[in-house]
């Protein structure tokens, strides 16, 4: 029997599942190594267009004067960790745990895991962008339909074939419901992300230069995506009829 989606509890059981001790863990490892990758990928971004024609003086980013090799592995190390990041907060946020992550959630078949995350992402990606060539509704449909494709994987240890798979198989009935969902986040979230961004990155522009700016510019989006992940793992619950809840 097919669950329907109920959006406005998939928002609140979100943000509940997000806003405990656990989340502030994972806020706080998200930042850091989001900062890790900024500088580490600016810094290669600004070696290399020190062999071209722009001049580097003119780019106000922050950066660590290594070569581009030590920057542009760091930043690729930074990027697969943030990566495992948000399959123990899959695996946290879905299992409803609040206080403490168990051991397991980092080290359960974690290199299979993040291959297949990567490898899945990577083809979700690719549907979404084939489906919006052939018209913008095709694009939404394979947006929506694989959405859980990173939570089958994370949670149930899927290749990303069979994650794609079930993934289709979940959100059929509710296409509309978790179109909706989406809809709603990323206006949301983009809104409050951008008046947060813009105020600031003014104040720390003025205060700390441009380059500092940019940096905590960055960081800023991270408790959002973190939120988006909660949020995702309450409408996976939702769908599957599980009864978990979260640690009292």
């Amino acid at each position: 029997m097919t669950v329907s989606l109920n959006i406005g509890s998939s928002l609140t059981g979100g943000v509940r599942r997000v806003t405990n001790r656990n989340g502030a863990v994972l806020t706080l490892v998200y930042v850091l190594l989001g900062l890790i990758w900024q500088v580490a990928f600016y810094s290669a971004f600004v070696t290399w267009l020190q062999g071209t024609s722009v001049s580097a003086t003119d780019v106000a980013l922050p950066t660590v004067d290594v070569p581009i090799a030590v920057s542009a592995v760091v930043a690729v190390v930074a990027l697969l960790l943030l990566q495992v990041a948000a399959i123990v907060s899959l695996r946290t946020f879905v299992g409803g745990h609040t206080r403490s992550i168990p051991s397991e959630y980092y080290t359960r078949n974690i290199v299979i895991v993040l291959a297949n995350s990567v490898v899945g992402s990577f083809v979700y990606g690719l549907l979404v962008f084939l489906g919006s060539l052939l018209l913008i509704i095709p694009g939404i449909i394979a947006y929506v339909a694989f959405l859980f494709t990173l939570v089958y994987i994370a949670i149930e240890d899927e290749n990303f074939i069979a994650a794609l798979r079930d993934s289709w198989t979940l959100t059929r009935g509710n296409w509309l419901p978790l179109f909706g969902l989406i809809l709603i986040i990323f206006v949301g979230l983009s809104l409050i992300s951008t008046i947060l961004s813009v105020i600031v990155s003014f104040v720390v522009s003025a205060a700390a230069g441009p380059a500092i700016s940019t940096l905590v510019s960055g960081v800023i989006t991270v408790p959002f995506s973190l939120l988006l992940l909660g949020i995702l793992a309450e409408a996976f619950v939702q769908l599957r009829g599980d009864a978990t809840k979260s640690e009292l």
